[in-house]
């Protein structure tokens, strides 16, 4: 959780000092905080289906190319 709220922080840093459009700021939070929430499910269950399910999300997700996931440490 200290991770996402450091780049969360990080992010608003550089949106205040650099002028970065608000609406990349919270797509990137949005996203972000989507997939700590589905690692965190995966990381909750034994269930086969639903580490597939989320694997399979996070690859949709970075398909939409969303330099955020490959930040985070996803390959």
């Amino acid at each position: 959780m200290i991770p996402l709220i450091v780049a969360i922080a990080k992010d608003i840093g550089m949106a205040t000092a650099t002028k970065i459009a608000w609406k990349m700021v919270s797509e990137r939070f949005f996203t972000r905080a989507v997939i700590y929430g589905l690692e965190k499910l995966k990381d909750s269950t034994e269930n086969d289906v639903v580490d597939g399910t989320v694997e399979d999300i996070i690859n949709s997700l970075r398909g939409k190319n969303l330099d955020v996931i490959d930040q985070m440490g996803r390959k």
